[in-house]
């Protein structure tokens, strides 16, 4: 019944090119009108109201540019109390998978949260954010034949745009591992992407011999890294050095903030800290403005209708003071004539009596 409200991308097998590609085609389908939007991937359930409770979970981050991000609990597990003190997987272990890629590793646990937990990776397999991240930083679509290891290429480019991964504090959907997938076999891969797409990644993470050259990163286009954090910090934030190949876990991080919180970007016009708005909350901005006009004016009308109708009260009370002050010297007058009625009319008609 509800049809209408999907919008899809229909790929034959033969126009697959793996899955970073695919999700670099969700941007297509991100309208500027959309709120949130929400990766998962196909062998995903959900619990019941799970719309509500993640936006719950984004609310309660309190940072517009928080992007929910880990590996979902396991499918099996969606409605325990994890241990008793309701373990959530918590991103925090990475290892080098080969030139311009980084392996997440198992997650970690992170125990009785009050509310999300930040977090120094992002993951694919749950990315839940405001719709700008979609459009400002979109996948790559050039990552062709990549199966693993871009997720730190995606994470570093969210992070140096401003954007902050959290961990969520309770189970909201959950995933098939392992077997329990039921996957049908495997991808085609094309050797040529697959070293153009290594290339790429290299470049952007600055990896140790990549191609640092000017024509290098003219060619990641729009796929580069932000301007707001550079990817130094990040190293330094995350404990995944790709510029220094070295790697140290770090599990427990703090925010750090922008260079530069007024760097715009085509979409963003900064209003303060950390209130960047997209086209969406220009528009809502705008309509803000015009219901306070129109309030603004109602008011003005009401006040203007009000003063109207006071006036006009008040005349009328004046035209009733007047004609009671006119009404009660008539009747004086009658009252007098009528008392001296035979003093002063008598003797004029006794006067003309045959």
């Amino acid at each position: 019944p509800f049809y209408e409200q999907f919008r899809f991308n229909r790929l034959s097998d033969l126009e697959a090119k793996g899955p970073v590609y695919a999700r670099a085609l969700q941007a297509e389908l991100v309208e500027e009108d959309d709120d949130f939007c929400m990766q998962i991937d196909a062998h995903t359930l959900f619990i019941e109201a799970w719309d509500v409770r993640i936006l719950n979970e984004w609310g309660a981050a309190k940072n517009e540019y928080a992007v929910l991000s880990t590996y979902p609990t396991n499918v099996h597990d969606l409605h325990k109390n994890s241990n008793n003190h309701w373990e959530m997987p918590h991103l925090c272990h990475a290892s080098f998978a080969g030139p311009g890629k980084v392996a997440n590793g198992r997650a970690s646990a992170a125990a009785n949260l009050e509310r999300p937990l930040l977090a120094p990776l992002w993951a694919a397999g749950l990315s839940f954010s405001r719709c700008h991240a979609e459009r400002n930083v979109p996948n790559d679509i050039n990552l062709k034949s990549v199966f693993a290891g871009e997720e730190y290429g995606r994470g570093a480019r969210l992070w140096t745009h401003g954007y902050d991964f959290y961990s969520i504090s309770r189970p909201i959907i959950g995933t098939y591992y392992g077997g329990e997938k039921g996957g049908g076999g495997s991808g085609r891969f094309d050797g040529k992407e697959i070293e153009a797409s290594t290339k790429r990644l290299s470049t952007l993470l600055k990896w140790p011999n990549s191609d640092q050259s000017a024509e290098a990163w003219k060619e990641l286009g729009s796929y580069g890294l932000g301007k707001r954090r550079t990817l130094e910090q990040y190293a330094e934030w995350s404990g995944v050095n790709t510029i220094t190949s070295q790697i140290r876990q770090n599990c427990i991080v703090s925010y750090v903030p922008w260079i530069d919180k007024y760097t715009e970007y085509s979409e963003y016009e900064p209003i303060g800290k950390e209130i960047v708005k997209d086209s969406m909350w220009k528009r809502r901005g705008e309509d803000k403005k015009l219901a306070q006009n129109q309030k603004r004016l109602a008011k003005a009308g009401e006040a203007s209708v009000s003063s109207s109708k006071y006036t006009n009260k008040a005349l009328l009370v004046n035209l009733t003071i007047f004609v009671t002050l006119i009404g009660g010297g008539l009747c004086c007058l009658m009252s007098y004539i009528v008392r001296h009625f035979r003093r002063v009319v008598k003797p004029s008609i006794s006067k003309y009596t045959l």
